[in-house]
């Protein structure tokens, strides 16, 4: 058992709603799909006659729109959703900057391949679902397209949620539907919104690379990813490498070898689930040891340089693994240039490529 450690009780008010802003946003991500679920089947069982008449119409509508997140989701989003207060907060908890190495012109698509996952991709969340770290102004243009799981779009009201973020599903027909949007500015949704080009980002490793989540562990699942990579060739967008560093100390989790219990019931609820039950420990509000929201600490997103990959209308293995191997050397290159200025002890932390 770990002694305790204690907030002082003199916190100033912004921080105290920093860090209800952080709770907020981890209740929602492991807690929401759940209690909303329950709270629409409720409403539509007891609940009025005005009730019960919505919850059915707004069943219908999500039949058929039950396609939207792999449909390309709603451009980037709600404007205001994705600067409302709560979401400056958020950004400020940690806080989460973000840093542009190259200019990345608006007249193409990208693929912005992310790592690490940690334990819900909060850098992730906080620079591309979100205007709070200012993507915008730093590459004016090009819209972030956050991809998730397709299911996530079928759950009542979380789905608007999501897509007033600008989400949209990770499934392949709907990558390829953003990558290969026009990048004409007269384009009817580019004239609408002003952009012209979409950042399409991935966070390659996914639940199994949640489950290495612990501070300086940078262990990425990658050798095995390549069906970004097919994606890319298919459609001639550039793969951009971008890296979340401090991801890996939000949160910190009992040791989980393979072959370990732990591990064993881990994996067994992610190949059955798609989700991985990170056993992860963060804080609570009134002390620092125990508890879901993430520990305050510094996120920094780097976004590298283009890696180019040429148009083919079918991509070899060959092909396919010669721009993977691109890739992880950009990746290992953009990390260890950047490593020492975001990473403690840096000189022993190593990229872990599994």
């Amino acid at each position: 058992m770990r002694k305790i450690e204690w907030a002082p009780l003199n916190v100033p008010l912004r921080r105290r709603l920093e860090t209800l802003s952080a709770f907020g946003v981890m209740f929602l991500f492991l807690f929401g799909e759940l209690w909303l679920l329950l709270y629409y089947v409720y409403l539509l069982v007891f609940g009025g006659i005005w009730a019960k008449t919505f919850c059915v119409i707004y069943g219908i509508f999500i039949y058929f729109d039950r396609k939207a997140g792999v449909n390309c989701g709603r451009g980037q989003g709600v404007k205001w959703f994705r600067n409302m207060y709560w979401v400056r907060l958020f950004q400020s908890y940690f806080p989460a900057k973000l840093h542009k190495t190259v200019d990345l012109p608006a007249d193409r698509n990208y693929i912005f391949a992310a790592f690490p996952h940690g334990v819900l991709g909060l850098g992730c969340f906080a620079n591309f679902a979100t205007d709070a770290t200012g993507f915008y102004k730093l590459y004016p243009g090009i819209r972030t397209r956050p991809c998730t799981l397709n299911f996530h779009f079928v759950i009542p009201f979380y789905r608007e949620i999501l897509l007033s973020w600008g989400l949209a599903s990770c499934a392949s027909r709907s990558v390829m539907n953003m990558l290969t949007a026009s990048n004409n500015p007269d384009h009817p949704t580019n004239r609408r919104d002003g952009y012209t080009a979409n950042a399409v980002v991935l966070v390659v490793g996914g639940a199994a690379e949640s489950l290495h989540t612990r501070p300086n562990n940078y262990t990425l699942v990658l050798k095995n990813r390549k069906g970004f990579c097919k994606i890319a060739l298919k459609t001639g967008v550039p793969v951009v490498p971008v890296i979340n560093f401090g991801e890996l100390d939000l949160y910190d989790q009992p040791p989980n070898p393979i072959g370990s219990k732990l591990r064993n019931f881990q994996e067994w609820v992610k190949n059955s689930t798609g989700i991985a039950p990170a056993a992860f420990r963060g804080r609570g509000f009134f002390q620092y040891t125990y508890g879901i929201i993430p520990r305050r600490k510094p996120l920094n997103t780097v976004i590298g340089g283009p890696v180019e990959a040429k148009k083919l209308d079918n991509p070899t293995s060959e092909d396919i693994d010669e721009l993977h191997a691109r890739f992880c050397k950009a990746l290992e290159e953009l990390f260890e240039k950047h490593k020492s200025k975001f990473v403690d002890d840096y000189k022993n932390v190593k990229l872990v490529l599994e």
